[in-house]
């Protein structure tokens, strides 16, 4: 008798049976660390993340979306999140994909609030204007913000409001608010260098300037009326605020000491050497200079340390109303003084928000330093100057905060689950006034060397490999000897007894230098080259994991560091470059030499170019009939040539005369004129047209052959509307 089993049961080997109860465990533990981290909030601190990712792919999109697109995608997302809002999973998604699009339309608004003019062409004009901000210059002369009031021979139809110029001279009585006259030579604002690097353009367009240039000869004295703006005319009064305080504490501290203490109190950095700047930042010190988080807390903490002390001093007053609250009110009333004294720069915004959010934490009765307050701050800087997301001194500031809160949150935690808080003893008293000041400040300097050492590496090509030296040294200098006093010689400065606290400000400014100087002198000058852009996102992705994540989760950052790391070391150099202006071409050669075209190059581009390609020797132009190989370039007769290191030709002609040459001999041919003429049939062409269209170019190797790379993107862009308007992008000479 043969008995059959029914067709619908299912019977699992013991092999499948292990692999479901495997999976369902794996299942079980992922779904346990999701929990743990929403526990902990996870989902908010992604929401400035997704912000930034918008407002990022905003500005690195090819044409300008419309309002309507944006508001289009909003729409769609925010439907979406509700249709799927019992899809716990999808909702989150689409809530996300949400705020990226909110950060789009934050950045699309503020380049729509902005809106400044900028000059398309280089134009000698008699200009009148009214000083807005005004600084020496520690080689001589000037640099000087002026609003225009009028232009004349030839009087400018499409002027710019505000402009940056520099000059030799100035007549007596020039100070923030007058008026000057002179002939000026303005020019527009350059592109960046090369793709993916500080555009000077972009974000003079965000701050409102529309020129730059100098004086040709020395300005008049002029009178202006007093400007219509009520804010113009607050900003006066602070930028001269400003300027006073810079006399004054220069005048109390001579030399460079004092041109360093006027940076830290009141953010004019005019007077620093060339050398003290190197100096700062081959040693890491660099980040004292710019009034950012660690100013900011040093000053709000002093504040509330002074106030809460003095309020002691009133048991009955202190029973009946916090001292801790009325110290940050007082606190967050000095900082933001504070803010609008240093010029407000985007790493005090950000210093700012980060202080006020602290502080407001404390008005209410929360926790004040934790990663959610750092991503209200982030949030904030999104809604208010979304383009600074872009800027280095966002990145490396929030970088290093997030790093820094994370790291000391995990050695919190790590004390508490092991039940050392409690210490006792002599060895207690040791380590809490010696070892832990010392090893906190070594750590502090490690973790946000290394976090905000990401950014500094793709925007400057530097490290600073014995930054945890120079920081463990220079901050019990800068905390004790060198803050206070600054702060105490800011408060007596009204009534002229700021001389004493600016000696003692002085010599710990002095200290610092030597600190900065010697720790230069021993490092070794890392340079990690150019970082593309996909290899920068992948390294930021991966860190936001670590930083953020408490549970094993994190280590997925170890991935996406690995890919960053990757796609850097994999990253192939450029064949060649061609400057915005068209002076300077060069070919990059794997060996280190860079063959450039031209006897005199830009120092500022060579040096940028350097640095990021690890060049080690520069040739110029060589003769035509040079015995040398043809990597370097040989001219004649307004004709260059020379032989790329995928095997092509690279040919210049700088006049129409010489454009049926290069075209015949090269296969990627730069046409340097302007005419009819300028193009190569079936030839990889560049023209003084398109890179006054669209930047610096960078030609690339690709599977399907060389490539070129706009360093300055569409010209259809807000920022990048003036180079339309140019006489060389319209084809006149």
């Amino acid at each position: 008798m043969i008995i059959s089993e029914p067709d619908d049961v299912t019977f699992h080997p013991p092999e499948k049976k292990r692999m479901m109860h495997g999976l369902r465990r794996i299942k079980g533990v992922f779904v346990c660390w999701l929990g743990e981290e929403e526990a902990y909030g996870i989902r908010f601190l992604f929401v400035p993340v997704f912000s930034d990712a918008g407002v990022i792919t905003y500005f690195f999109l090819t044409d300008e979306p419309s309002w309507g697109h944006l508001l289009l995608f909003t729409a769609l997302f925010a439907g979406l999140a509700f249709v799927f809002r019992r899809i716990r999973a999808l909702s989150l998604l689409f809530i996300f994909l949400l705020f990226s699009v909110i950060g789009a339309l934050c950045a699309k608004g503020e380049s729509a609030r902005v809106a400044t003019v900028m000059i398309g062409n280089e134009v000698s004009t008699l200009m009148t204007g009214r000083i807005m901000a005004l600084e020496e210059i520690e080689s001589g002369g000037y640099r000087l913000v002026l609003d225009i009031v009028a232009t004349e021979r030839p009087a400018l139809q499409h002027a710019p409001v505000r402009v940056r110029l520099t000059s030799r001279w100035l007549p007596q009585g020039a100070a923030i608010g007058t008026g000057l006259k002179g002939f000026v030579r303005l020019r527009p604002p350059s592109g960046p260098v090369r793709p993916g690097v500080y555009d000077f353009g972009f974000h003079n367009y965000y701050r409102g300037i529309g020129a730059q240039g100098y004086f040709m000869g020395e300005p008049a004295s002029v009178a202006v009326h007093a400007p219509d703006s009520l804010l113009a005319r607050l900003e006066i009064k602070v930028a001269n605020l400003r300027s006073f305080m810079t006399w004054r504490i220069t005048s109390a501290i001579p030399g460079e000491a004092g041109a360093v203490s006027a940076a830290l109190i009141t953010g004019q950095r005019g007077g620093i050497s060339r050398a003290t700047n190197d100096a700062l930042r081959l040693s890491g010190l660099a980040h004292i200079l710019s009034i950012s988080g660690l100013h900011m807390a040093m000053v709000t903490g002093m504040v509330l340390v002074i106030v809460r002390a003095v309020l002691g001093l009133f048991p009955r007053f202190s029973s009946y109303y916090p001292p801790r609250k009325i110290a940050a009110v007082i606190a967050l009333f000095i900082s933001g003084f504070y803010l609008m004294l240093s010029g407000a720069d985007v790493a005090a915004q950000r210093s700012f928000v980060m202080v006020a959010v602290m502080l407001l934490a404390i008005l209410s009765d929360c926790a004040a330093i934790t990663m959610r307050n750092l991503a209200i701050a982030a949030l904030i800087t999104v809604f208010v100057v979304p383009h600074e997301i872009l800027g280095p001194s966002f990145q490396m500031s929030f970088a290093a905060t997030a790093a820094l809160v994370a790291a000391f949150g995990w050695w919190s935690e790590h004390r508490r689950r092991k039940g050392r808080n409690k210490a006792g003893g002599n060895r207690s008293l040791f380590f809490a006034l010696i070892v832990v000041p010392l090893v906190s400040t070594g750590v502090s300097s490690l973790v946000a060397g290394m976090a905000s050492g990401l950014f500094a590496a793709f925007h400057f090509n530097n490290t600073a490999p014995l930054g945890i030296l120079s920081n463990a040294l220079a901050f019990p200098v800068i905390s004790v000897g060198v803050m206070p006093f600054a702060l105490l010689a800011a408060v007596l400065m009204p009534v002229h007894l700021d001389w004493l606290p600016l000696q003692v400000m002085g010599a710990g400014v002095t200290l610092v230098q030597k600190i900065a100087l010697w720790v230069a002198s021993i490092s070794p000058e890392v340079n990690p080259g150019a970082i593309p852009p996909a290899s920068l996102a992948m390294l930021t992705a991966g860190l936001v994991l670590l930083v953020y994540l408490r549970s094993p989760l994190k280590y997925a950052s170890l991935l996406l560091l690995g890919c960053g790391l990757f796609l850097y070391i994999l990253a192939p150099l450029p064949l060649a470059l061609i400057s915005e202006n068209g002076r300077l071409a060069s070919i990059v050669h794997d060996d280190g030499m860079l063959a450039i075209n031209s006897k005199r190059p830009p120092a500022f581009i060579i040096r940028n170019w350097k640095a990021a390609f690890h060049v080690k020797e520069v040739i110029g132009p060589q003769p035509m009939d040079a015995d040398i190989p043809d990597r370097v370039f040989r001219c004649k007769d307004n004709y260059c040539h020379a032989r790329l290191d995928d095997g092509k030709i690279f040919t210049i002609a700088m006049m129409a005369s010489s454009r049926e040459k290069a075209c015949e001999s090269g296969d990627i041919v730069f046409l340097n004129f302007v005419g009819r003429d300028a193009f190569c049939s079936g030839k990889i062409t560049i023209t003084p047209e398109q890179l006054a269209l669209y930047g610096t170019a960078e030609i690339r190797a690709s599977p399907k052959g060389p490539e070129i790379i706009w360093a300055s993107g569409s010209p259809s862009r807000p920022w990048n509307r003036h180079r339309r308007f140019s006489k060389t992008a319209r084809g006149m000479p």
